[in-house]
């Protein structure tokens, strides 16, 4: 059972993103179908509901076939993934890239673990998820994941075999027939819903072809960046601002989903930390309606409307219930402030 939201940067997906960008789809109005705001591929570090990201995927499975992960990997490549694509850009060898990549996995995603395990000649690359995603998404996931894997490989212009050994989880109704051609090698079932990949060591350590692409990166220390406080309301908060971008303001039935628990569970646990979903909301709506309202010359209707109030007078309230002061007396004060303190700076 989870405690904290899923999240995973909008890197994870950017190769998704990418070649439906360069296919001709309409992106963004898919981003937003799948609850994710608009112009996510521009803000790849932006931390994401990991099951808004499978929504994502299987959307796009349902449209263009069971072999479309691996298609799309191999048209966008690894150096879209962000900080993760940075690490292997600059590594010399495949075996340096996943040894960094493990330990900068926790900034890129907040319910994975990902490991290179040495063996006898060989070494295992091993991805899983800590969170209950059912079988036939997480078939999907994996080979999006395990091609992701081998790309890291592929930088070695190696022309014999790659892979050793590919281990996924079975579609419920196709198992893992027709993978193998994908690999170059014998897929077999996962008993443990973890993708697992096994290279030589000649493999490895093989040199990149062109060296280091990029400088050395610089990883970011532990899991705090994208866990926020560690608690559930932080994680909610962190992806709220996208959820009401991308469309209504999010549900119990909707967040529920994301944090992979029933809406009772979320309800409890939520209260447990002294808060509610509609106490996060309120206090989200809150920080954007100030913001804007100090910050812009817009009309306050104009503002009231953008963060979601059908009128002045309900947008009226919320202001002095938040603020003390209406909404005309808080922007001029926010802008005798600026101009004061710029008169000073002078």
């Amino acid at each position: 059972m989870t405690t904290t939201l899923p999240l995973v940067r909008a890197a994870a997906i950017a190769p998704l993103m990418v070649w439906l960008r360069d296919c001709g789809y309409p992106l963004d109005q898919m981003l937003l179908d799948a609850g994710l705001p608009a112009g996510l591929i521009e803000d790849r570090d932006r931390p994401i509901p990991l099951m808004a990201g499978i929504r994502l995927l299987m959307e796009v499975v349902a449209r263009e076939g069971q072999d479309v992960p691996c298609r799309m990997v191999a048209h966008a490549g690894i150096e879209e993934l962000g900080l993760l694509g940075q690490i292997v850009m600059s590594s010399r060898t495949p075996r340096e890239a996943f040894t960094k990549v493990e330990r900068a996995y926790l900034h890129h995603g907040s319910h994975e673990l990902f490991t290179l395990t040495p063996g006898s000649g060989n070494g295992a690359v091993r991805h899983a998820f800590r969170v209950p995603v059912d079988c036939e998404r997480l078939s999907f996931v994996q080979q999006y994941v395990a091609a992701l894997i081998r790309t890291v490989v592929l930088r070695t212009g190696h022309e014999g075999q790659l892979i050793e050994r590919v281990e996924l989880t079975p579609h419920p109704r196709n198992g893992v027939e027709g993978v193998s051609a994908e690999f170059g090698c014998e897929v077999m079932p996962s008993a443990n819903r973890t993708v697992t990949m096994v290279f030589s060591d000649a493999v490895l350590d093989r040199p990149y072809v062109n060296g280091r692409q990029v400088a050395d990166v610089v990883i970011p220390a532990g899991s705090a960046v994208i866990r926020g406080d560690g608690t559930l309301a932080g994680s909610i908060t962190t992806i709220l601002p996208g959820l009401m971008e991308a469309g209504a303001e999010p549900g119990l039935a909707n967040i529920a989903e994301l944090a992979f628990m029933s809406r009772r569970t979320l309800q409890r646990r939520l209260a447990a930390e002294g808060t509610s979903l509609s106490d996060l909301i309120d206090k989200m709506r809150a920080e954007q309606a100030i913001a804007r309202l100090t910050a812009s010359g817009n009309a306050i209707r104009t503002v009231a409307a953008e963060v979601g109030y059908g009128s002045n007078a309900s947008f009226s309230r919320a202001i002095r219930r938040w603020t003390k002061t209406s909404p005309s007396r808080l922007r001029r004060s926010a802008h005798d402030g600026r101009t004061t303190a710029g008169d000073e700076a002078e």
